[in-house]
């Protein structure tokens, strides 16, 4: 329990994504770079989600030396971030004109929830990225014992994509964050996962804990 509570100060603690010393707009797609940094955020210019204070975006980090589409959801509040990542699920993709739709894995990290693909789907995705003239991102979210949410599906125009990623190269990308860490051996059954969730949501405040959940995050995802 410990553990999550201080992953949930950690997120709580996330700084908002501005004050870049730097902002370069090429083509569909904005790259900023934080006053110092040497890790600068390539992402396409208008957000695909942007309700309640949830955002979504398109957005382009490191794989090792690969570089990759990500879908990036920030807003959410550390509490339903953390609880819906123990009681929920994501079904997040990434599809190219002509290519088979990639699937994303999607973690609460320091840097909000991202979606990332795994070792070969981002090695597929990062070899059309560049010619690709436009790309559809999908979104769902459900929660366990739930009806799952409507999924956001839009299709994104894209240009100067290879431009763009020339010049990440040069003033360097920001790797894709890795999860926050939290030790699961005294919840590793669903039952379990369920019940820290509904503990940690009540304890913040939200009365109906879990159950309540699935409305929480329909504030963000309905149409």
């Amino acid at each position: 329990m410990r553990t999550y509570v201080l992953a949930i100060a950690t997120l709580a603690a996330i700084p908002v994504l501005a004050s870049a010393a730097t902002e370069q707009q090429i083509g569909s797609w904005v790259i900023s770079c934080p006053d110092g940094s040497h890790e600068c955020l390539m992402r396409f210019n208008k957000h695909f989600l942007d309700k309640a204070g949830l955002t979504g975006d398109l957005e382009v980090q490191s794989q090792g030396r690969t570089l990759v589409p990500v879908i990036a959801l920030r807003g959410l509040s550390s509490e339903i971030l953390m609880a819906a990542s123990m009681a929920g699920s994501t079904d997040a993709s990434i599809q190219f004109p002509g290519a088979p739709r990639q699937q994303l894995t999607c973690n609460a990290t320091k840097a909000g929830y991202i979606c990332a693909p795994d070792e070969a789907a981002g090695q597929q995705l990062s070899a059309g990225l560049a010619t690709a003239r436009s790309v559809t991102v999908r979104v769902g979210l459900s929660v366990a014992g739930m009806s799952p949410l409507p999924a956001q599906e839009k299709s994104l125009d894209l240009s100067a994509t290879n431009e763009a990623l020339a010049r990440l190269r040069v003033v360097g990308p920001s790797p894709v964050p890795n999860p926050v860490a939290g030790d699961g051996s005294a919840v590793q059954s669903p039952a379990g996962m369920m019940g820290m969730a509904d503990k940690m949501l009540k304890a913040a405040g939200y009365q109906q804990g879990v159950s309540g959940l699935q409305a929480l995050i329909a504030k963000y995802m309905n149409k």
